[in-house]
């Protein structure tokens, strides 16, 4: 396997699991790179994502948190989500909507830049940094061993935990009704 910044190439994570709340992204050499996990239920959901340290060593390239927190309110409604230790920050600021209707999400990612998920279909949702195609997450068809993936561009692999952090926070909020 070749370092991700050392090629030009997509990068592919396969999910394993539809639950937002509780699925695994296995590499296609069946390492775990991240793990999504129901850390308390009551009295408030918290789910936490959490990047796999034997994956996370291969890429040193790779910036940002090692984990996240989502902790929702009360009727799993929308909370806060944290980064690492970082102060918590409202989940809403991750799903902004610039109108009403509309199909994509916005946020600022922890760089600074505005980034948005645009959701294409019920089987598509793509991540841009303005002109960049950061990633794709595609549900697969009945057949196959994984539920999804997602492929990312050298940017958005710099990002990674970030891209899977919101991209769960939204399949969440589509479940949950508040997207």
């Amino acid at each position: 396997m070749t370092s991700p910044t050392s090629s030009t190439n997509p990068y592919v994570l396969l999910q394993y699991g539809v639950d937002p709340f509780n699925y695994e992204f296995e590499t296609e050499d069946e390492q775990t790179a991240f793990t999504v996990t129901k850390a308390v239920q009551i009295p408030n959901m918290v789910i936490h994502l959490i990047r796999e340290e034997r994956w996370a060593v291969q890429y040193p390239e790779i910036m940002g948190p090692r984990n996240a927190f989502f902790y929702f309110g009360p009727s799993s409604s929308p909370g806060q989500l944290a980064y690492g230790n970082g102060e918590p920050a409202p989940m809403l600021d991750y799903l902004q909507k610039k109108r009403e209707g509309s199909n994509s999400r916005y946020f600022t990612s922890q760089n600074g830049k505005k980034v948005k998920w645009k959701s294409v279909s019920s089987q598509r949702m793509e991540l841009w940094d303005g002109r960049n195609l950061c990633a794709v997450w595609e549900k697969v068809s009945p057949g196959f061993e994984y539920d999804a993936k997602v492929t990312f561009s050298q940017a958005g692999l710099s990002f990674v935990t970030e891209v899977l952090t919101t991209l769960t926070l939204n399949l969440a909020a589509k479940r949950l009704d508040f997207w």
